[in-house]
């Protein structure tokens, strides 16, 4: 398997070089010739590996039209083909056009859907490349999304067929509708974001405190989201046996994927999840680590921006492969609580997930939440109930909404309180170079913990490959 393994890398190092480097083909081509002549032969599929990443970036950004009137006045017809993204004050609509991807920002009042035929007129512009040390341009580029339009006029000339993903959208709006209808704000806005990953509407305290603290994940679609809810499970059915807790794990990611309106980033957080979940909870820690590796690549070989530009893909993948790496070594440190069996195991899943996310939240955002553990550890009892009778008030109404402004209250609270703590939450920005030096640390430390998976997985044990009958023979060898 380790051909395989550097291949996938190298593939990853292709779509990296593509898009930061002016990379030239024909040092490459050299490097084949003398694998070649030495009869590498298989260490022909990595340098292949590398080339394909090369050649997806440029088939992706060929993408793009030839010739977009930037900074000029045009008349556009376009379909609306994504879910609009209400905010307060405005609404962001991307649009299909000419020009490809074009994203609209308009009025919250104007009435579109998704699907909808829409006539617009207005200046084209170019998506900045700086703002405030955010490379906007890059951000909607992972979109597709090429030129914005801002305060254009628009009207919708055709109102969208039925389809699937319009319905979905529909039904994710109904059930928001339902939410502020039960709840006053800021709960409203919470539970909207706790069930359906929506913070439109969200105060601004609330918001800060949530990020001061780092509890801004549980309402955001990422991994981070996915690994609470298997905590949320696992601290609720704590009484069941471990194969009934997965499967029931499993089922609850693919209710929350198709609740929340399974969006890109919100399937990838569901397969990289439900990969660890398996992987760590039935033995097969081996086949979860290559399931995330190969999931990932399908994932950059449809998206090739998305691994460069979409800090949600990186964070998924970071606190997954914590997940898988740092669960075993935690659970062997830490003691056991049999009176608090549920919470422990929650804490171990989110102290997993944030080790490894650690140095990427530091270089990408530049700030880091030292009471970040303890806040997810004081709000694990609480949440699992939040989300439970928030979606239950969705069924059974006020009765059930008042349960559910109870804990989420207590959750706000918590936040709210740990956000007042003198650095809470600190600058502390590290470079690329500090970035790739703290993972390499991290990564030692996961090889010399995972000496015998490793081994197996990269077919270094005699005993086979990572499939083989012989784990606990190789186990022993290797001691």
């Amino acid at each position: 398997m380790i051909i395989p393994l550097f291949t996938a890398l190298a593939f990853f190092c292709g779509v990296l070089a593509a898009v930061f480097c002016d990379f030239q083909f024909a040092s490459v081509w050299v490097f084949v010739v003398v694998l070649g002549v030495a009869r590498k032969w298989p260490w022909l599929f990595v340098v292949f590996g590398f080339l394909a990443g090369v050649w997806r970036v440029s088939v992706y950004e060929e993408g793009r039209p030839a010739e977009i009137p930037y900074e000029q006045y045009v008349e556009i017809e376009g379909r609306v083909c994504e879910e609009i993204d209400g905010r307060i004050g405005t609404q962001k609509v991307t649009v299909m056009s000419e020009y490809g991807r074009i994203l609209l920002t308009l009025s919250p009042y104007f009435q579109v859907e998704y699907g909808d035929v829409l006539l617009v007129k207005g200046i084209l512009e170019k998506p900045s490349e700086d703002i405030e040390g955010f490379n906007y341009a890059n951000y909607l580029a992972r979109y597709r999304i090429w030129s914005v339009m801002k305060d254009p006029y628009a009207l919708v000339a055709a109102r969208a067929p039925p389809s699937l993903r319009g319905n979905i959208y529909k039904f994710k709006d109904f059930l928001m509708q339902r939410i502020n209808q039960l709840l006053f704000e800021p709960e409203a806005s919470f539970a909207a974001g706790l069930l359906l990953g929506s913070r439109k509407g969200m105060p601004e305290k609330l918001s800060d405190a949530f990020q001061a603290v780092g509890l801004t994940h549980i309402v955001a679609i990422s991994g981070y989201n996915i690994s609470l809810v298997i905590a949320a499970m696992f601290l609720m059915l704590g009484f069941l046996n471990l194969r009934v807790r997965v499967v029931v794990s499993t089922v609850a990611i693919v209710l929350f994927v198709v609740l929340v309106g399974a969006s890109a980033a919100v399937v990838r957080a569901g397969i990289m999840g439900s990969l660890a979940l398996w992987g760590l909870f039935t033995g097969r820690k081996s086949q979860a680590f290559f399931g995330l590796l190969w999931s990932a690549v399908l994932m950059v070989l449809i998206n090739p921006y998305t691994l460069p530009f979409d800090v949600g893909f990186q964070l998924s993948f970071a606190s997954t492969l914590g997940l898988l790496i740092f669960n075993p070594l935690f659970d062997g440190i830490f003691p056991e609580w049999k009176r608090f069996f549920a919470l422990r195991e929650a804490f171990i899943l989110t102290l997993s997930a944030q080790v490894m996310t650690l140095p990427l939240i530091m270089f990408q955002f530049g700030r880091v939440s030292l009471v970040s553990v303890l806040a997810n550890v004081l709000v694990a009892p609480f949440l699992p109930f939040a989300m439970l009778f928030s979606g239950l008030a969705l069924l059974a109404g006020k009765s059930m909404a008042l349960v559910a402004w109870f804990y989420l209250r207590v959750v706000e609270l918590v936040a709210l309180k740990m956000a007042l703590i003198p650095f809470a939450n600190v600058n502390m920005q590290i470079s690329a170079g500090e970035f790739v030096v703290l993972n390499a640390l991290i990564l030692l430390i996961a090889i010399s913990s995972h000496k015998s998976t490793l081994a197996r997985a990269l077919g270094l044990c005699p005993s086979g490959g990572f499939l083989g009958d012989r784990v606990q023979e190789c186990g022993k060898r290797e001691k």
